[in-house]
């Protein structure tokens, strides 16, 4: 609570603001003197630069910044000759060279070296922010600040104000006046939004939104306890800021959201703060002791990143004042009935479902490995043609790995596979349907392999009827189509009575529909409470645990999956644990089967014999 309180935006879209475009922060610190600067000086010194390695000085190197560094510092090496035994041959001569060399430039292995000692003289993440609680006033008393309300001006022009709130775990919003117009913009863990002057409310979606989101659950929690909030952490280097050396801190999270906040390595004080998307920086200064004895950053300077900069004096800042939650919602629209809406696109998804199964499309699904620190390890990237079955099931053709198409000798056997495996499939579907009811034969089921209408343990809509409530009920723009958005969460008093309900039961998140096809355009979902299977002994879903899915709409009307995200973090049988870090792009889509007139896709056929 005590570092940047609200997410302040200015472009001419809002009269020089623009709601997330930039964000001031409002930071509390404490002033302390000014002390040695971090790193010291060693016999050999070097000179560091921002994200390079140490570089060569005047003939002084350090593993910090200077202090003073216009103050060279000439340290003389002396040169052994090489022994006596060693004739002045041409080898000698060459290895006198070198030996010249080296004294003159850096060789590799002291170059790894005070890279290395460089990296070892960084303090940790967590170090960087627990001396920054301390400075402020303590993680206790910054603990019990649970919400909190600010009111700025800006300089020059009182006329423009700004007010912004926070409340823990994840909410801000920011209120703007200005020459009789106003904007606003909101973040909860759900959901972010924002409203232009001229009345035209939009939710956030992407990068955007992952960013609002993040900055949000940094500053309502005042950054206690930040891997709580499924936060990562890294310390990315050193910088200047206003003269004075600063760490620099990387928050993320895995869904690609990142955030930059300078700390002071002397003062410790929350010098600056920026954002990858939109972009923009801030500067904070001008610390006094709020209520309470929490200091509060009074000036915030913002630069966008068109260049504009505006500047921001706090007038007040009031702690605990009982912010309700309601305050983050956008607002709704009474005319619009969610429920009925709802029922109408589970109607409509059978016949959806059907012809799905009738298109073959390209699939590129892209794993990540991500460090705790944010730093991505390892990533993975394959692209498959799917192929439908007819009567139930799909068949995955490889195209290529990390951007490498298959030599001609595996893409033979490629196609070999999926001919075979179809018509296994095939003959299988065939003998399933003489067994079953038809009904059961026929239920057309999607790529996750759910039914269309579900039964007791699926994820129908249904389930969310009963298990959900639905808020701010809005019209919207999303994609070039008009679509009804709302924001779901658990239902209070809900006891789940199977698996389904109980998953559903734990989810919050947004919903877009398509009002005119009755489609879901985009849903989003994030566990507020862990899940178990079979009692936490198979598996157990982590809260936090979150995904994305989209559908795309084609020329002949129908809606198929455009692109889907999820990011979790699971413990099997009670000991192995795994992440899922992935993304999932849908395209290339052409009919499969289809009766006659219409455009085909042939299955892969086996290469003839030789």
């Amino acid at each position: 609570m005590s570092i940047p309180a609200a997410l302040f935006n200015f472009s001419s879209a809002c009269h020089g603001f623009d709601l997330f475009d930039a964000r001031a922060r409002l930071g509390c610190v404490f002033d302390h003197p000014p002390g040695k600067c971090a790193g010291g000086t060693n016999r050999l010194e070097w000179a560091s630069l921002p994200g390079r390695a140490p570089v060569r000085r005047n003939h002084t190197f350090s593993s910090m910044p200077h202090e003073n560094p216009s103050t060279p510092t000439i340290k003389f090496l002396r040169c052994r000759l090489p022994p006596r035994h060693i004739r002045a041959n041409a080898r000698t001569v060459a290895r006198l060279i070198l030996l010249a060399l080296a004294f003159l430039c850096v060789p590799a292995h002291a170059q790894k070296d005070a890279a290395k000692t460089r990296a070892a003289k960084l303090p940790a993440p967590e170090r960087i922010v627990n001396d920054y609680l301390k400075a402020v006033g303590g993680k206790k008393r910054v603990q019990s600040i649970r919400d909190a309300t600010y009111e700025w001006t800006a300089e020059g022009n009182p006329d423009e104000r700004a007010r912004t709130f926070v409340k823990a775990p994840a909410s801000a919003r920011s209120d703007f006046t200005f020459g009789g117009g106003e904007s606003n913009g909101a973040v909860s863990a759900r959901t972010a939004w924002r409203r232009t002057p001229d009345g035209v409310l939009s939710t956030l979606t992407g990068a955007e939104a992952n960013s609002a989101k993040l900055e949000a659950a940094l500053a309502a929690n005042g950054l206690v306890d930040y891997k709580k909030q499924d936060v990562l952490a890294r310390t990315a280097g050193v910088e200047s800021v206003g003269g004075e050396t600063a760490y620099v801190v990387e928050f993320s999270r895995r869904n690609g959201a990142r955030v930059r906040y300078w700390f002071g390595a002397t003062t410790k004080l929350l010098l600056k703060t920026s954002a990858d998307t939109p972009g923009g920086s801030h500067l904070l200064s001008d610390y006094r002791a709020a209520a309470g004895g929490v200091l509060v950053a009074h000036r915030a300077q913002l630069s966008g990143a068109d260049g504009a900069q505006v500047t921001h004096i706090l007038q007040d800042v009031r702690f605990n004042t009982g912010l309700a939650d309601t305050l983050f919602e956008p607002a709704g629209d009474s005319t619009l009935n969610v429920v009925e809406l709802l029922r109408e696109v589970s109607g409509n998804q059978r016949a959806v479902d059907e012809r799905v199964s009738e298109y073959t499309y390209t699939r590129a699904e892209t794993e990540r490995e991500i460090s705790d620190k944010g730093e991505l390890k390892k990533e993975k990237t394959v692209v498959h043609e799917i192929y439908p079955i007819a009567g139930g099931g799909r068949v995955l053709k490889l195209v290529s790995e990390n951007g490498v198409p298959l030599t001609a000798e595996k893409a033979e056997r490629e196609e070999r596979r999926v001919a075979e495996r179809i018509e296994k499939l095939e003959r299988e579907n065939n003998e399933r349907k003489q067994k079953k009811e038809r009904a059961e034969a026929a239920r057309p089921r999607n790529e996750t392999g759910a039914g269309a209408d579900g039964d007791d343990d699926a994820l129908g809509i249904s389930v969310f009827l009963r298990a959900s409530e639905f808020v701010s009920p809005r019209r919207e723009r999303f994609r070039d189509r008009d679509a009804v958005v709302f924001d779901f969460r658990p239902r209070p008093g809900f006891k789940a009575s199977n698996r389904g309900e109980s998953i559903v039961s734990k989810l919050t998140g947004v919903v877009w529909i398509d009002p005119v096809d009755k489609q879901v355009m985009r849903l989003e979902g994030r566990l507020t409470e862990g899940f178990k299977i079979g009692g936490g002994l198979l598996a157990s879903v982590r809260p936090g645990s979150a995904f994305v899915f989209e559908q795309t709409r084609l020329a002949d009307g129908v809606w198929l999956p455009g692109f889907s995200q999820i990011n979790a973090a699971a413990k099997l049988f009670l000991f192995a644990g795994m992440r899922i870090d992935a993304t999932r792009e849908y395209s290339n889509y052409k009919r499969f089967s289809s009766k006659t007139g219409d455009a085909t896709v042939d299955a892969p056929k086996p290469p003839p014999e030789n």
